[in-house]
Order: C-alpha cells, then sequence, then structure tokens
C-alpha cells in the first residue's frame, strides 16, 4: 500500500472512532469541541467522516430501518448503534471506505432538516461544512455539485476552497455564489439575507419581467438583503456580525433591538410563542445574551427589569404592561 493510501485509510479508521465515541453515553461539551478541532484540521478528516456517516445511513436503509426524521450528522442515534459499528467494521476490515457511494449520490440529492430550538452540522463530499440553525431546510445537489437550496431557515456555510468549482447557495428568488468563504445565508419567506464573515461572495436577485438582474459582491462584515428582486447591501461591525453569528454556539444575543425584534427571535427557537400585547412595549430596547430554549427565564427577566406582566396560555405567554395599581 502506498502512503497515499495508507493516509486514506487513517483517516477513515480516526473518523470511526469518533463516531464510535459519538455513539456512547459519555459524549459531552469538550469532546465535541475536540470533533470540531479535528474537523477543522484538514479537509481530508471531513471527507473520511461523511464517507463513513453516508455508509452507516446507507447500511441503514438497506436494513429497512424507517428515518422519518433523520439525526444530526454528527451523532448516530442509539438504536442503530449496532448497523454503524458493523457497518464501519466491513468498510475498515475491506478497505471499501472510499469506494461505497454516499446517500446524497442519488439523483435526488440529500435533504437536512432541524426541528424548532435543534441546529446540526453537516458535511458535505467537498469538505465544506453546514451548520442548520433553527427551524431550517436544505437541500444537497447529487453527485458532489457544489450546490445546495435553502427552502427555509438559516445556515453557516463552511465552504471548502476550490477556485474552479464555485459553490452555489439557492434561496428562492436569490443566489449566493462562493470559491471558498465563510457566510450565513438566512430565508424569511421572499426574503433573503446574507451575511459574510471571512472571504467573498457574489449575491444576485433574479429578475422579474420589468427588471434586469441585480448582483451584487460582498466582503467580510458585509451583509445583503435581497427581496422581490432588489438587494440591499449594508456594512456590518466585526462585533454585530459575531452577535449575528452566536446562535451557532447557543445563544442568541441582543444590542438596542426592540423588544419586538427580540420576541420575534425568540419565536423561531420555542413551540411556544411569545405575544406582545402592548405596541408601545415592543418599541423598548434590549440588550443581552441569551439561551433560546430558556423562554421561562427572558420572560422572568421582562416581568422583573421592564415591569412587564405573563399570562401563560395554552401554546403561549403573553406579555403585557403591568396594571400599577395592583
Amino acid at each position: 500500500m502506498d502512503q497515499a493510501n495508507k493516509s486514506a485509510a487513517s483517516f477513515e479508521q480516526e473518523a470511526a472512532q469518533w463516531l464510535a465515541r459519538q455513539d456512547g453515553a459519555r459524549w459531552d461539551v469538550g469532546q465535541q469541541a475536540e470533533l470540531d478541532a479535528w474537523l477543522e484540521a484538514d479537509v481530508r478528516h471531513r471527507v473520511a467522516y461523511l464517507r463513513l456517516h453516508a455508509a452507516w445511513r446507507r447500511a441503514d436503509a438497506l436494513n429497512g430501518a424507517a428515518r422519518p426524521d433523520p439525526a444530526p450528522a454528527r451523532r448516530p442515534g442509539p438504536a442503530l448503534a449496532h448497523t454503524w459499528r458493523l457497518a464501519a467494521g466491513l468498510l475498515l476490515a475491506c478497505g471499501l471506505g472510499v469506494v461505497l457511494a454516499p446517500q446524497f449520490s442519488s439523483r435526488q440529492g440529500e435533504r437536512y432538516a432541524t426541528r424548532t430550538g435543534e441546529n446540526r452540522t453537516v458535511a458535505l463530499a467537498d469538505g465544506s461544512r453546514l451548520t442548520l440553525n433553527t427551524s431550517t431546510r436544505l437541500r444537497a445537489a447529487p453527485d458532489g455539485q457544489r450546490k445546495v437550496w435553502l427552502d427555509n431557515g438559516e445556515a453557516y456555510f463552511d465552504i471548502a476552497p476550490d477556485p474552479a468549482r464555485p459553490f452555489v447557495v439557492d434561496a428562492g428568488a436569490s443566489r449566493v455564489t462562493v470559491l471558498g468563504t465563510r457566510f450565513t445565508v438566512r430565508r424569511d419567506g421572499e426574503r433573503t439575507s446574507v451575511l459574510v464573515e471571512q472571504g467573498r461572495v457574489r449575491v444576485s436577485a433574479n429578475a422579474t419581467v420589468l427588471q434586469v438582474e441585480e448582483t451584487v459582491e460582498l466582503s467580510p462584515n458585509q451583509e445583503a438583503s435581497a427581496e422581490r428582486g432588489r438587494i440591499a447591501r449594508a456594512d456590518r461591525s466585526p462585533a454585530q456580525t459575531a452577535q449575528r453569528m452566536a446562535w451557532r454556539s447557543g445563544r442568541i444575543v441582543f444590542d438596542g433591538e426592540t423588544l419586538g425584534e427580540a420576541v420575534a427571535e425568540f419565536n423561531r427557537y420555542n413551540e411556544r410563542k411569545l405575544v406582545l400585547s402592548d405596541k408601545e412595549a415592543a418599541s423598548m430596547p434590549i440588550g443581552g445574551s441569551f439561551a433560546p430554549s430558556n423562554l421561562d427565564g427572558f420572560v422572568r427577566l421582562l416581568e422583573q427589569g421592564f415591569g412587564l406582566h405573563a399570562q401563560y396560555g395554552i401554546g403561549q405567554i403573553v406579555l403585557s404592561r403591568a396594571d400599577p395599581t395592583n
């Protein structure tokens, strides 16, 4: 076996060890950070991880196991541990890890989704990594094409450089084209926003009958918002960019946003919704860093620090100004 094959086999073995560790009961935040560092260190690590995980899913499909809601790409479910270990063992023993076609090679491509309040990271065949935020639906093109469709929600893109093959994100009537960079794309209905952390991207808004196609290029800490064929570009500070991307670390950060905007952001992450019954209260500025799942803690802050009253109902919490006579 030549050195290149030895290296490939080594990457496959390391990836198998990581996946096996993830399936254990002792997986914690520290180990997740170690895995993130390993994936970040070499694009071949990402490819090996993806191939073995895809082979596990393929073996599971062949065994007839139903997977109506795919588990996060980084962690196979405990109920499928035996299937995964068997598939990984066969791959490593027979040297087939780089031969088996991953599931997304089908003509339909691969679909990814997150539930409300969930985020997950997936690796693509080219080594790019995508982190999906809450309530996001995304499709990756088949056969190794560098293209995805963002149907709804928000995703962070860490794109592996490949000057010969630009990476394309289609988000409704907007398109983002990149060579190698880090950025987020958020789609809310017909409105799409793109925020660049590193590198350069090109954002295009599809032409309408009365308009020609509009295109802008973004550099780090620039944002574009596209809607109905029009694009608006704005500069952001590094702190603002970090704030907007804090969801990747399990936080949402406000710095002068209105309470109405904060409520709308919390509602993205929770099935139980906040309802503001006071328009004047909706305009109050708010700041701080919050765990989006800690809805009750946020409500207590509003009651204690902003003089609001919370009325708990089925599926919602109604916020109003407290009656000063009570």
